[in-house]
């Protein structure tokens, strides 16, 4: 049975219009994309599709969190995600052809999986670094250890500084 069926909307049947679908994906549906830079999460993606006669538009809003790493104490935090992305799917001849934020599929096509871009849009959500406001947390996730030496490195950075060094250069 293919893993990505609940991500299935059929849209053969669906009239005109918009209509509502709901996903959540956690670490069961990021356990099946190989390589993936997401272990673990609790994501809740809400798609209004707006079927058309000539395409289809997705618009996709996303929030949750995903474990990561904090880049700052190396503590496991539940980095929160917000996004909102849109898709176009077209009906045309060269099915399976994508161009940015365009999809071509056949006009017999029964259902359309989203799975792959829950995915993608969840990757793309993604900061560069894994940080956030964890101090207004009643109980911040942070490893304090971790904190205190890198503070007191700052503050030995600051007072021995190499630039302090270089400016007696020229009193030879």
């Amino acid at each position: 049975m293919n893993a990505f069926v609940a991500y299935s909307i059929p849209i053969q049947g669906l009239k005109f219009g918009m209509h509502r679908f709901n996903f959540k994906i956690d670490s069961v549906f990021f356990s099946h994309f190989e390589g993936s830079p997401i272990k673990d999460g609790n994501l809740h993606f809400d798609l209004q599709l707006d079927k058309r006669a000539d395409m289809l538009v997705l618009d996709f809003v996303l929030s949750g969190t995903v474990e990561a790493e904090c880049d700052r104490c190396t503590a496991t935090i539940d980095l929160p995600l917000e996004a909102e992305r849109q898709l176009i799917v077209k009906y045309g001849e060269s099915e399976g052809d994508e161009e940015d934020e365009v999809v071509f599929i056949g006009r017999e096509t029964s259902d359309f999986n989203v799975a792959k871009y829950l995915y993608e849009f969840t990757v793309l959500a993604l900061p560069i670094t894994n940080t956030y406001d964890c101090q207004s947390e009643p109980h911040p996730p942070c490893n304090f250890e971790v904190l205190k030496y890198l503070s007191n490195n700052a503050d030995e950075v600051k007072t021995d500084s190499v630039w302090d060094k270089l400016k007696g250069i020229n009193d030879n």
